[in-house]
């Protein structure tokens, strides 16, 4: 069992809370949106129709909510709670690999890449705009799978959910 830094657990918690809600609610959305085949003739059709508009840009904000969520806060965090901390995103995804949290941080940095293109790059391209979506769909479940690992590292460190609650208030 790891030892963490109990006055780091307030902060951490609040974002674990915030993150566990993100990731419930990419899920939701990535079911709902992705319930049918998405290719370029489903994409083409996305203008005319405000439901399926609106899911994707649901589904985009969700995924770039969580991935930010997650590396710009919880991951930070995370390291507190366990007495570290990195200077640079490279450095803290460097270290959530070392204690086996993230697999491959260089993923990590496509994930982002992808979370750009759909929140910054509205495609022209259906054919592109579809396999965009399509690969987010991919990188959504590796960052909920990431989630679920951080829980059950939590777990394996002594931080069960009601120790973690408490400390919020």
């Amino acid at each position: 069992m790891l030892n963490y830094v109990t006055e780091a657990v307030p902060a951490f918690a609040h974002t674990w809370r915030i993150v566990r809600k993100e990731s419930l609610w990419l899920e939701r959305t990535r079911n709902r949106l992705f319930s049918q085949i998405i290719d370029a003739e489903w994409v083409s059709r996305i203008e005319a129709n405000d439901d399926l508009s609106e899911r994707v840009e649901a589904f985009a904000s969700r995924y770039g909510r969580l991935q930010d969520t997650l590396g710009d806060k919880l991951f930070p965090r995370l390291l507190e709670l366990i007495g570290q901390n990195g200077r640079t995103l490279i450095d803290v995804l460097n270290q959530m690999e070392r204690i086996g949290l993230l697999q491959d941080p260089h993923s990590w940095l496509e994930w982002r890449n992808l979370r750009n293109q759909l929140v910054h790059e509205y495609m022209e391209n259906p054919e592109e705009f579809a396999m965009a979506l399509n690969t987010a769909n991919d990188f959504s479940k590796q960052l909920v799978a990431v989630v679920t690992e951080i829980q059950n590292w939590l777990t394996e460190i002594g931080l069960d959910e009601e120790q973690i609650e408490s400390t919020i208030g």
